[in-house]
């Protein structure tokens, strides 16, 4: 059974949700959406470890504070977490901009963070410019994103009509109409909605440009512990691949079929066996 609390890290509030036991695995979103997204996979997961997926600062139930909002501060959020937790080490999970967060805290402890799963996500500093360069085929949401008052401005009341749009888009949209519901885009809408959210997930991307500094700092040392790189046959094709083949030693390799973007959310049963067996391979269950 999921159960759902608060803890204050870094001063700020930190919601997350909690199941299963057994060693500890961390589940970060990605944008635009909050723990919500790990819904079909936090029971499968929770078969065999003790999962816990956060909102992470500034979305969903979390505080959203004027600053911290670089990926470095955001990973010292989720170490401090999993101290209040009592975990030492534990194994992370990033989907999206949730991996963004992800590569930073394995890199900050890789004493503490024994194995890394990256799923269609990218960094800042590491090829993910392109993704942003619509000159080169890049997206137009960087941009807007980054554009400051102007996105909000334009984004209110409008919701529900943004993020579904964004889960829709034809180049890596969402499969299947069915495996996100007008209801599912409606529970990230209405966190959007709340006081100074849609700030600050906006900030997430504005940045992105001092995380391209922080990670090339951070890469400069390569990860050690295993890391599972994901992507999705309809999303960014072998981004996250080639992402972590820069910055890590020893990365597997995964694809998962008639799969957009959004991978927790339409395909929960395959990611789930993947991340086990991944994860299994890696001995967490053996780890102290």
């Amino acid at each position: 059974m999921t159960s759902y609390h608060v803890r204050r890290i870094n001063g700020v509030r930190i919601a997350y949700a909690a199941a299963g036991e057994g060693f500890p695995v961390l589940l970060l979103h990605g944008w635009p959406q909050t723990a919500y997204a790990w819904r079909k996979v936090i029971p499968l997961l929770a078969q065999r470890f003790r999962v816990y997926a956060p909102d992470l600062r500034g979305f969903g139930a979390s505080s959203k504070p004027d600053t911290g909002y670089d990926k470095k501060t955001v990973a010292t959020d989720l170490a401090g977490l999993m101290d209040a937790l009592g975990h030492r080490r534990f194994a992370v999970v990033g989907h999206d901009m949730g991996g963004q967060v992800a590569y930073p805290l394995a890199a900050m402890h890789p004493d503490r963070v024994v194995a890394m799963a990256f799923i269609e996500s990218g960094l800042p500093g590491f090829g993910q410019e392109r993704a942003m360069d619509v000159g080169s085929g890049g997206s137009w949401h960087f941009g807007f994103n980054m554009a400051g008052d102007i996105s909000e401005a334009l984004v209110r009341d409008r919701e529900a009509l943004f993020i579904g749009y964004m889960m829709r888009r034809d180049k890596v949209g969402i499969m299947g109409a069915d495996r996100v519901t007008e209801a599912d885009i409606e529970v990230y809408a209405a966190a959007m909605r709340q006081p100074g959210a849609a700030r600050a997930m906006f900030s997430y991307y504005r940045t992105l440009f001092a995380d391209a500094v922080d990670n090339r700092a951070l890469g400069s040392r390569k990860l050690t512990m295993p890391v599972l790189a994901v992507s999705a046959d309809h999303g960014y094709v072998g981004g996250a691949e080639r992402t972590m083949a820069q910055v890590a030693d020893k990365v597997e390799e995964a694809r998962i079929a008639d799969c957009g973007h959004y991978v927790p959310e339409e395909q929960p049963e395959v990611l789930a066996n993947l991340l086990s067996d991944f994860l299994a391979r890696a001995g967490v269950e053996t780890a102290i």
